[in-house]
């Protein structure tokens, strides 16, 4: 007994020592047998030169796609503004008009590519015309007319059949029983029970 209180005295001893030193000593020494590394902030992390040229790289890069972007979208309105300004009145009005039409073909084409792929969900979701939905995102709506869907749509579902049903005729063939003698000479039931008993 006498024994095992002073390995306790020694185990405990250890434990006397101010709390803030043996709980950072042991913080320290989880630390590095884990492997873990404290997180660097970001203007540690550009202290090294490596990485701060990296980054002024990619921020002066992202800036003149910036300026490049703008300048081209502000050089379309100039000129823009430069033809309206060269033009007599009945060539502003002609040339606002082309432009109005060209919008609403937009619009309207939007519009159609719309209906279509509702109405090509529809038709992949019937049971009788069904087929697997992600092929719509083959489809490109905006220039499709509705019989130009109409004939994808079959030519999908009859290719999805015919898929299906070569896979359930390779599944469906039945493989021959086990036959040990294929010869075909098969000893009766009788027979065979009389030699497993030992019987002639």
């Amino acid at each position: 007994m006498e024994g095992e209180n002073q390995n306790a005295n020694v185990n405990t001893g250890a434990n006397n020592e101010p709390a803030g030193t043996n709980a950072e000593q042991n913080k320290n020494t989880n630390q590095s047998n884990q492997g873990v590394q404290t997180p660097i902030s970001f203007d540690d992390f550009l202290k090294d030169s490596k990485n701060q040229a990296e980054f002024d790289k990619r921020v002066q890069k992202a800036i003149q796609t910036a300026e490049t972007k703008w300048k081209a979208k502000n050089d379309e309105a100039k000129t823009e503004a430069e033809k309206l300004a060269q033009m007599n009145e009945t060539e502003k009005l002609q040339y606002q008009l082309q432009k109005q039409q060209k919008d609403n073909e937009e619009i309207r084409k939007k519009l159609n590519a719309r209906d279509l792929k509702d109405e090509a969900l529809k038709i992949a979701t019937t049971p009788d015309t069904a087929f697997d939905p992600e092929f719509l995102n083959l489809f490109e709506f905006e220039n499709m007319s509705a019989e130009q869907l109409q004939e994808k749509t079959k030519l999908l579902k009859s290719i999805q059949d015919r898929i299906v049903e070569k896979a359930v005729n390779e599944w469906s063939k039945e493989k021959p029983p086990y036959n040990p003698d294929p010869s075909g000479n098969k000893p009766s039931a009788n027979e065979a029970i009389r030699k497993a008993m030992g019987l002639k």
